[in-house]
């Protein structure tokens, strides 16, 4: 079976598909997943049926097809929100035992 370009980025597309419509789902895309989908780029750079600048064009348009927007501006977005999500751990700082004594 002889695979071209057009068969070969289509894959890709939906395969990234697939990938971050369950990331916007919530789910977590298994580490082997990712290794996997990049393993198969890799190869179609090696096979000559595509380049990395097209990949990563592709990837960009699988992700703003499925978030709405750019892969840099998700980041960005991201790392805006952790600075949210800080809890206070300060009534941890005194050691269990000492805490638990003071509550009987």
């Amino acid at each position: 079976m002889q695979i071209d370009q057009t068969q070969f980025l289509a894959e890709v597309e939906a395969r990234l598909a697939r990938m971050f419509s369950a990331n916007k789902c919530g789910y977590r895309t298994p580490a082997v997943e990712r290794h996997r989908l990049e393993g198969f780029m890799q190869a179609g750079v090696f096979l000559g049926l595509s380049n990395n600048r097209e990949l990563a064009e592709l990837m960009e348009e699988s992700h703003l097809a499925v978030f709405g927007k750019s892969i840099g501006d998700r980041q960005q977005e991201r790392a805006l929100n952790w600075g949210y999500e800080q809890v206070d751990y300060s009534a941890f700082e005194e050691p269990a035992i000492t805490r638990k004594s003071r509550s009987r």
